[in-house]
């Protein structure tokens, strides 16, 4: 069961969870808005890296304003667990997205159908994994790890009023980055950047045909006329279009956001594109060091050479994600694959990707021309600037 009040916020619903927490649909008592709350529990709950990353999510975020970028709203802790307070994105992964059919793709009443029976789907199959942690629940009393239960927050009071002053409410939660900092540095260890592999990422996306198939093989026939029908393809462009602005949004604020995948790219009702999860994202002058403790950050299958070298990034990193996305979304595969971390970045230093046209021979010539050119292994010859690519793609 789900908590009833989390600091300022009513929790309504589940919206998902992981290895790092759960997210909430939620309501902030003091201003009646919607939000989706991002919460640390368990193990993650306690992992400095993790609060920290929250931290610099949400410092990151609180001064942008584009429509194109999810807005944050606040973080504190709350009885010992860190949260995040941000804007609920109704809708779906960029992936999920250019999945559904031409119908979806193009009428509007298609695609809040689509969204609609997604979450519909999410609801389900959360109440048949509670059901099965209920009957696992009845059969043993108590925790043996002792760790945090979301069930202790089922039998707090339902509070609809939030007052601004001195109360019970206050003394449950700390708000600001720094109550989240000091919570972090309790447990006194350094503050590393360890490889979050979509840890906290909204739970919304589906298993493309990249991930059912076995390394090394290409998409077949009738998959390759779902990725080229006219309407996905257009959507497509118009998404990649969204997302460029984007990156120039944050580029143009000092920001590189390291960690671009599908999964970070959402969809909501309006056909608006968000970029996501800025728990990794770096301000260009800080001359800290990129992997402090020589550990990598991002997602493996996006990281470009520049990331896996450990070397000094820059807004061109972030291009070279968006052309891995583009890559995939127009192949049905990533450019490289393999079974481990390390057999996976040789490939990304050493081995030159298959081209496009070689993997879908009817693909857009224009919209593979600024794949391939993204995802070259030097950035001296990807383009320069998020702006460059979105010209490129406005004449595709």
């Amino acid at each position: 069961m789900p908590p009833k009040v989390i600091g300022p916020y009513r929790v309504l619903e589940t919206l998902g969870s992981g290895g790092a927490g759960t997210v909430y649909r939620a309501v902030d008592r003091r201003t009646g808005d919607d939000a989706a709350l991002k919460l640390l529990t368990g193990g993650p709950a306690l992992d400095p890296r993790a609060a920290r990353r929250l931290a610099r999510e949400f410092e990151t975020l609180q001064n942008l304003s584009h429509p194109n970028v999810v807005r944050v709203y606040d973080t504190g802790v709350f009885q010992g667990y860190p949260y995040l307070g941000m804007e609920l994105v109704e809708g779906l992964t960029l992936r999920h997205y250019l999945s559904l059919s031409d119908e979806d793709l193009a009428s509007d009443q298609g695609l809040v159908r689509a969204i609609s029976l997604h979450r519909q789907a999410m609801n389900t199959e959360r109440d048949e994994d509670a059901s099965v942690e209920g009957e696992e629940a009845d059969e043993e009393d108590e925790d043996p790890s002792g760790l945090f239960s979301l069930a202790t927050f089922g039998e707090e009071p339902l509070s609809d009023e939030f007052s601004g002053s001195a109360s019970d409410d206050e003394e449950e939660y700390e708000s600001g980055p720094e109550s989240v900092r000091r919570f972090a540095n309790l447990a006194d260890e350094p503050d590393t950047n360890s490889s979050v592999s979509g840890a906290y990422t909204l739970p919304y996306d589906v298993p493309g045909p990249a991930d059912q198939r076995p390394i090394g093989t290409r998409a077949s026939e009738i998959e390759l006329v779902a990725l080229n029908r006219q309407e996905r393809v257009g959507r497509l462009k118009d998404a990649m279009l969204q997302l460029t602005e984007a990156l120039a949004y944050i580029h143009g604020h000092g920001l590189i956001h390291r960690d671009l995948k599908p999964t970070n790219v959402m969809v909501d009702e309006d056909r608006t594109v968000r970029l996501m999860d800025f728990g990794l994202a770096k301000y260009l002058a800080d001359d800290s060091a990129v992997t402090a403790d020589g550990r990598l950050v991002g997602t493996f299958r996006y990281m470009a050479p520049e990331q896996v070298l450990g070397e000094q990034l820059d807004a061109r990193t972030d291009l070279y994600g968006l052309g891995v996305i583009l890559y995939e979304l127009l192949s049905g595969r990533p450019p490289f694959e393999a079974k481990t971390p390390y057999e996976l970045w040789q490939k990304v230093l050493e081995t030159e990707p298959v081209s496009l046209t070689t993997m879908n021979p009817r693909v857009d010539r224009t919209l593979a021309r600024v794949a391939m050119k993204l995802i070259r292994k030097e950035p001296d010859d990807r383009f320069q600037t998020a702006e460059e690519v979105y010209e490129a793609l406005l004449h595709a």
